[in-house]
């Protein structure tokens, strides 16, 4: 118990007067403050003969590097602006040449160093995004970057045209089972050891993210620059139109999720194979593609749209969120809140306002949106779970939030889950979301029973039904309050950034530090959205 209770108090002493890596941030102040208390009380906190010239050193430089303005973090505001350079640029960095866009530079504990066909399609999306944003400046066009991006991005579609014609562990390209193999070597060679597959997933991410391209290339009547690639109909054909086969074909069968651990069916998985069919009915129609093939198309948009309202059970009764994996809460494994909802959500929703406004507004639409109570009460629920779950979200307005509440995964293996910088900087881009649409559709706002639960840290509601007309005092102040709590969200990802904004998969829910996957290409990639859509929600 003696040699217990001195490793104890070896290592708080240690992590009070230690230096820091640069990859690493100092914990939360008030977990050194209670450390310190610790060993103020066993009478080894002090400038005394009980602390010898080296550990004081130590204890200086700590004590300079958290009060100097030097180092502090920089204010939110100026943050923000550097954070999304710096993001936006450390995406660049982990792109090879060749268009594999790496999940990280990590080669052990873990190992992410391959090539995830999620997590390049959401990358790419970023990407494109940055295209779309940047179209009207004349400079921004013709700039070294703006041309470096486009080539990447087509790279990016080249590399996949490869790798969906690689055979692999699930099968090969003829039968298109191959195509929901979850990831690639980063030498373009098939990862041919044991994985959790198949993850259907990726051929909805990808088809999603190479529409959104070529859609992007004709609204701004640009044209394909890669030879190979030839033009816009080429790369529907030969890439798009397989991938919206495979969906067809296997969208009621199970297959993994994107956490890559549950073999069944998935609120994510469904809702981006949903989004890619509705993209895809409007591209076969542009391309007047076999009559046929545009009636598939269709039907099994219809027929996975029915399963996701009801028979697949994400809405189930007795629960006011979205269920991600029904199987789990059906075997009393998981409650069914899972941040993959959220980021479901917001991928096969953020173009809603720019499809609404072309020629042809899909009839076709895809539900759940971000003002669907379900979906409002998951978000709210992971909230109030992990404010109470991470000892780091104690007096915080916005929290860091984790993949699940049952989460056990600590970035090299099992032990106790952590908060993620793609989860946290999904709940800020989810509100700003909320924001922008509320603010686009211009019209009243009630906050009943069935949303109540989302509302309640922003305003006092009394009654059963509270109306708020647009453009009103009461309406304004919520669209502040909104706008302050997703910024609060995105200042815990400041505080647990290094000084070089560098961000890993997780940080650790007791003392802070970054820990996983170091520079998670998905987690620049989340962050610099959060902080594109905050943008958006703020200037409309």
């Amino acid at each position: 118990m003696k040699f217990v209770s001195l490793v104890n108090v070896v290592t708080l002493y240690g992590l009070v007067c230690a230096h820091l890596w640069t990859y690493q941030i100092s914990p939360p102040s008030q977990i050194i403050d209670g450390y310190r208390k610790i060993l103020n009380h066993l009478g080894l906190f002090k400038a005394t003969s009980s602390i010898d010239s080296t550990a004081q050193q130590h204890l200086t430089v700590y004590t300079q590097a958290t009060t100097s303005s030097d180092t502090s973090p920089p204010k939110f505001e100026a943050w923000l602006e550097i954070q999304q350079n710096t993001s936006f640029h450390a995406i660049l960095q982990n792109i090879n040449n060749n268009g594999v866009i790496v999940a990280s530079p990590s080669k052990h504990d873990p190992n992410y160093y391959y090539q995830w066909i999620r997590d390049s399609a959401i990358t790419v999306r970023t990407l494109i995004s940055y295209l779309e944003d940047h179209f009207d400046n004349d400079n921004a066009k013709t700039s070294h970057l703006h041309n470096h991006v486009a080539n990447l991005i087509e790279l990016y579609i080249l590399n996949n045209y490869r790798l969906q014609r690689t055979p692999n562990k699930l099968g090969k390209f003829t039968t298109l089972a191959g195509l929901a193999e979850p990831k690639f070597n980063v030498d373009m060679t098939a990862f041919n050891e044991p994985w959790g597959r198949p993850q259907r997933d990726g051929p909805g991410l990808r088809a999603m993210t190479i529409i959104q391209y070529i859609d992007y290339l004709n609204r701004t009547e640009s044209q394909v620059n890669h030879p190979e690639l030839q033009n816009l109909k080429y790369i529907y054909t030969e890439i798009i139109i397989p991938d919206l086969q495979y969906i067809c074909r296997y969208w009621n069968n199970s297959g993994f999720d994107l956490w890559e651990e549950v073999d069944s069916i998935h609120f994510f998985t469904s809702m981006v194979q949903l989004k890619a069919l509705q993209m895809g009915v409007k591209w076969s129609r542009y391309f007047k593609d076999n009559e046929e093939f545009t009636t598939q198309l269709l039907d099994s948009f219809y027929t996975l749209k029915r399963h996701i309202e009801s028979d697949f059970g994400f809405a189930s009764l007795g629960f006011d969120h979205v269920i991600e994996s029904p199987q789990l809460l059906e075997s009393g494994e998981r409650l069914g809140l899972d941040i993959a909802t959220i980021l479901a959500v917001i991928y096969a929703h953020e173009n809603d306002d720019k499809e609404q406004q072309s020629e042809d507004p899909q009839s076709n639409t895809v539900p759940f949106n971000v003002f669907n109570p379900h979906v409002l009460n998951s978000i709210s629920g992971l909230i109030i779970d992990m404010r109470q779950r991470y000892p780091i979200n104690k007096n915080r307005f916005g929290v860091a939030l984790g993949r699940y509440p049952e989460d056990v995964y600590d970035g090299i293996g099992t032990s106790e889950g952590n908060p993620w910088f793609i989860s946290t900087s999904t709940a800020s881009e989810f509100i700003y979301q909320f924001i922008y649409n509320l603010q686009s559709q211009k019209s009243n706002w009630v906050i009943d029973n069935s949303n109540r639960q989302f509302f309640q840290p922003l305003i006092n509601i009394t009654g059963t039904e509270y109306t708020l007309v647009y453009n009103s005092s009461d309406f304004n102040f919520l669209i502040e309050k909104l706008t302050a709590y997703a910024d609060s969200f995105l200042d815990v990802v400041r505080t647990h950034t290094d000084s070089q904004g560098r961000m890993s998969e997780q940080f650790n829910k007791n003392t802070g530090f970054m820990q996983g996957a170091k520079e998670l290409t998905w987690s620049y990639s989340a962050v610099w959205n959060a902080i594109r859509w905050r943008k958006r929600a703020l200037a409309i």
